[in-house]
């Protein structure tokens, strides 16, 4: 069982009894501490899920991202919703610190299809109708811009990418939606291409930072990639 099997295998299942996954474990240092790793990871998750939400911290961080949005109008439907969704950023915020600390044991794309997963609907659920300008000025902070309207956009925010503030975006593609990151050069990561389950990533190498695309869709990855890469430009 090669590298990329025995990690595939163990992100589908951590608690595998695969015969294959356990003699690589039992064989391999390294795929030894990959797997305790991931056993952790999945204890601290189950650990976060279980803390108890502080009375109006669902409120507070609401309130914050309406001021942060310059949001004037909201009915009591959409406060509803955007309530939810903060309780549960809080959970997938807790987790998440654990699933990203520095390693380089996962490639670029893995990394944005493990983001995509963490984040579950989240960004994929939101229906937001956000401008190119918008986007460009958050693009801006990288040294990049789009030349033209490339999709309609529904998501655009910061993340956190294995430890580097990156502009994560989901946007229209031909069949579905597409989530899309754009990440600075600050870690070792090249661009690659990888199925994952159901997931599909493309990626593409900017001088300054890497774009990649995530989708149910294979075809919507790849012509989403083309259509950004030619659109997308960074100053040197």
């Amino acid at each position: 069982m090669d590298d990329l099997e025995f990690r595939r295998a163990l992100l589908a299942d951590p608690k595998s009894t695969d015969t294959q996954v356990l003699d690589a474990i039992a064989s391999d240092p390294k795929k030894l501490a990959f797997s305790n790793e991931l056993k952790q990871l999945n204890q601290k998750m189950l650990e976060a899920s279980q803390i108890k939400v502080p009375d109006g911290l669902a409120h507070r961080l609401l309130l914050r991202q309406s001021m942060a949005q310059h949001t004037q109008r909201r009915s009591r439907r959409k406060y509803m919703q955007f309530a939810m969704a903060a309780s549960i950023a809080m959970v997938f915020g807790l987790s998440f610190v654990f699933w990203q600390q520095p390693s380089n044991s996962l490639s670029l794309s893995e990394h944005a299809i493990a983001h995509v997963i963490m984040e579950g609907n989240y960004a994929l659920g939101a229906n937001e109708d956000i401008t190119m300008q918008q986007v460009n000025l958050k693009l801006a902070r990288f040294g990049g811009e789009f030349t033209s309207q490339v999709s309609q956009v529904y998501y655009a925010n910061y993340c956190d990418f294995n430890n580097v503030k990156s502009l994560h975006l989901v946007m229209q593609g031909e069949s579905g939606k597409v989530s899309v990151f754009i990440v600075p050069h600050e870690q070792a990561f090249k661009a690659d291409n990888l199925t994952e389950g159901k997931w599909n990533s493309q990626s593409f190498d900017f001088s300054t930072a890497s774009l990649v695309v995530v989708s149910e869709a294979p075809a919507d990855a790849s012509s989403m990639k083309e259509k950004l890469v030619k659109s997308l430009i960074f100053s040197a």
